[in-house]
């Protein structure tokens, strides 16, 4: 039953995955987006990598110290193999002061599988020489017996020496089965190691059903994702489903990526398949990043795998060139044999037509001097048009704020008569003070600004009621002018109101306005900055703006 629900999860997960990224092209896709941005998850990496090397800065104790150390021994031992150890060996000086058997077992393990996968085997042999069994619980001695399970493992699929690779693999076998019997049945090392057991004796539907486990607790975008992921399509393999074998070979590529790990074994792997089925270009790129990759981490091993990948792709890419060459050599010599002939055909026809050509040239000629005699008076009277409309535009303008002005003049003129009869009025009544205090006051020279913008707003908009529309169709939209409540213009949109009007000197809108010469540069410099057009065509366009309204009464 357990294993039928463990089946399901895993099947829900590979559907999701399959609708969310698609088939394997998609996946393929995916991946090749996840190279392009790798650096998004380098620096999330380096950022969690700096926030612990200031935690150790600050660290009081040793012990406080060793523990950071070892978090960043974690966060190096994929990334960059050199700081890996670096902080490894920090743990043992740190360790041997305190003389701490536990520590330094713990150390010793940790630097001892980290050298067997960078192919250190005597170095790792060293250092596990030196471990004292009788102080290690039973975690660490899963972890011992891991550590020489890595390094016989490797000893035996990298020794040149034939006799002994053998006795390698007997002894890795050996302290496979030792783990087995140790670590606990629902852990991760178990799981693996039953797996790969299943694995070789070619259980290879048993092994499908220990990995639904491992991918059912493992996380995407985690290392022990990528790892179980690649672990399963090497079942795939084993069973010569190509497909699935490569999915899941992107799945822990993309997870190897996003985890920021550097020794990375399905990118090459994956590359080798491509280049086979004549993906080259995509294998190339694949295998120069994984190249890169192991360049930074420093391992001899993977780089050498790479490198004999790299030599096979590389020789791939240069026949698909030089195919690429022969083939376009043909198509010019082909080319070249068509415009040849077509040059004769052309030719050829240039001689019949010559004829016809020569009878009808003067007719043509007449027609053509015609035409072009059409066309200019043409344009000059639509030349002419538009500069009738624009003097009956601009004289109706000024019909309008004349018309508009004479009022407003009328109209200060009875106030400044009022405002006469008024001041006559105190002197007579002697309160000077008060007289004194109203003249002080500024509120009448703002109250009347405040009417005149307004009568002008609301004149300008009777006359361009579209006027405020068409301005912020011309800036960007994230830009456009939005008035307050109660605002019919705001001093920008009346700077270019009198622009539109034909005002368009600096000085004279400044005077009308009340603001310095230099203000109204920088409003107009700052407006031409937001426009969507260019800056040297947005005032010349503003002049063109608005559907004049030629017959109105306006009421102010």
């Amino acid at each position: 039953m357990k294993k039928f629900i463990l089946c399901l999860n895993l099947f829900f997960i590979t559907f999701t995955l399959a609708s969310a990224k698609g088939d394997l092209d998609s996946l393929l896709s995916v991946l090749d987006n996840k190279i392009k941005n790798n650096s998004i998850y380098l620096e999330i990496k380096d950022t969690k990598i700096e926030d612990l090397k200031a935690g150790k800065m600050t660290a009081d104790t040793p012990l406080k110290k060793y523990s950071l150390n070892m978090l960043l021994y974690r966060e190096y031992r994929s990334y960059i193999s050199d700081s890996a150890i670096y902080y490894l060996n920090q743990n043992f000086a740190i360790a041997y002061s305190l003389n701490d058997i536990e520590r330094i077992n713990e150390t010793s393990i940790a630097s001892a599988t980290l050298f067997s996968t960078l192919g250190m085997y005597k170095e790792a042999s060293d250092v596990m020489a030196n471990i004292k069994r009788q102080y290690l619980d039973k975690q660490q001695m899963v972890e011992y017996y891991n550590s020489y399970r890595y390094i016989y493992s490797g000893l035996g699929q990298y020794t040149q020496d034939s006799r002994n690779r053998g006795q390698y693999w007997i002894k890795s076998n050996a302290y496979r089965d030792s783990v087995s019997l140790m670590a606990n049945h629902n852990s991760e090392e178990y799981l693996r190691i039953e797996e790969i057991k299943l694995r070789e004796g070619m259980k290879l539907d048993e092994a499908l059903l220990i990995n639904d486990k491992r991918l059912a607790l493992a996380k995407m975008g985690t290392p022990i994702y990528a790892l179980v992921t690649f672990n399963r399509s090497l079942l795939y393999r084993k069973k010569n489903d190509e497909t699935m074998e490569k999915r899941f070979l992107v799945l822990s590529a993309i997870s190897d990526i996003q985890s920021a790990i550097k020794d990375n074994a399905s990118i090459p792997i994956l590359a080798n398949k491509l280049m086979q089925e004549g993906d080259i270009n995509r294998a190339y790129r694949y295998v120069r990043y994984s190249l890169d990759n192991i360049n930074d981490y420093n391992t001899r091993i993977r780089s050498s795998e790479i490198l004999n990948i790299q030599a096979i792709i590389d020789k791939a890419y240069q026949k698909k060139n030089d195919e690429q060459k022969s083939q376009l050599r043909i198509f010019l010599i082909i080319v070249s044999i068509l415009s040849l002939l077509l040059a004769i055909s052309a030719f050829y026809v240039y001689k019949q037509m010559r004829k016809g050509i020569l009878i009808t040239k003067r007719q043509k000629e007449t027609n053509l001097e015609l035409n072009d005699l059409n066309q200019k008076l043409h344009h000059m009277n639509k030349e002419l048009r538009k500069i009738n409309y624009e003097v009956v535009e601009a004289n109706h303008i000024k019909e309008e704020y004349i018309g508009y002005f004479l009022d407003q003049c009328s109209k200060y003129i009875e106030k400044l008569d009022d405002f006469r009869k008024t001041v006559n009025r105190k002197i007579q009544a002697r309160e000077i003070e008060n007289l004194y205090k109203s003249l002080k006051n500024n509120d009448l020279k703002g109250n009347e600004l405040r009417e005149l913008f307004s009568n002008f707003d609301i004149m300008f908009i009777h006359l361009f009621p579209d006027f405020i529309d068409k301005f912020n169709s011309l800036l960007q939209d994230n830009e456009q002018i939005t008035l307050k409540k109660g605002e019919i213009l705001n001093n920008e949109l009346r700077i270019y109101a009198l622009i539109r009007l034909g005002i368009d000197d600096s000085g004279k809108i400044a005077n009308f306005l009340g603001y310095s010469v230099n203000t109204i540069y920088n409003y107009r410099t700052k407006t031409r900055n937001r426009a969507k057009i260019s800056r040297e065509d947005f005032e010349w366009t503003v002049k063109k703006i608005g559907t004049f309204r030629r017959s109105m009464q306006i009421i102010i």
